[in-house]
């Protein structure tokens, strides 16, 4: 009589395997999910950081090409972007013009995954959609106003961008929002 397993003992052992790592790969993209969230929120947590003490350090006034952006689209796009460069450590050349990962703006985690896989052949269009919005008090009565969002908010300025599923990631919590 030979020893060994049979047919049905190496089907059910190769089932029970397949079960695990099909939980084992949800369970890790889900995770996956997560952090790439919480670096977006960290990243729009450190622009609106950046912001405010830019702000701050220019004795309440802000510099002429975020007041530009701020009225236009609101993206801390290659040209909004530049005040903060010192503030962020983002990478400029001789000029004070943004290089490298940040050549196109303050981009969230995902757009600086395509940027590094793309390297010197990115394009500003495939990373658009992942330039963070920023809307600032221009005013100086201490509430900003994010017009494309609809909402108002007790700080000098906001930051925000989307996840993967089109969820707002934001520099403000519920509590700081203004009710009309």
């Amino acid at each position: 009589m030979q020893k060994g397993f049979t047919l049905v003992e190496m089907l059910v052992v190769i089932g029970i395997i397949a079960v695990l790592t099909a939980a084992s790969v949800v369970s890790f993209s889900k995770m996956m999910g997560s952090a790439d969230r919480a670096k977006a929120q960290e990243s729009v947590h450190q622009t609106a950081t950046a912001l405010t003490a830019l702000y701050q350090q220019n004795n309440g006034v802000w510099p002429k090409r975020l007041l530009a952006a701020n009225a236009g689209d609101g993206l801390l796009d290659e040209s909004a972007a530049v005040p903060l460069a010192s503030y962020m450590s983002l990478k400029t050349d001789s000029a004070g013009n943004l290089t490298g990962l940040d050549k196109y703006g303050i981009l969230d985690p995902w757009g600086l995954a395509i940027m590094k896989g793309k390297g010197t052949k990115a394009q500003k269009s495939d990373v658009e959609a992942h330039i963070l919005r920023f809307a600032l008090d221009d005013d100086g009565d201490g509430i900003t106003e994010a017009a494309q969002l609809g909402v108002k908010v007790r700080a000098s300025a906001v930051v925000w961008g989307y996840d993967k599923k089109g969820k707002i990631v934001s520099s403000w919590n519920v509590k700081q929002e203004v009710r009309d």
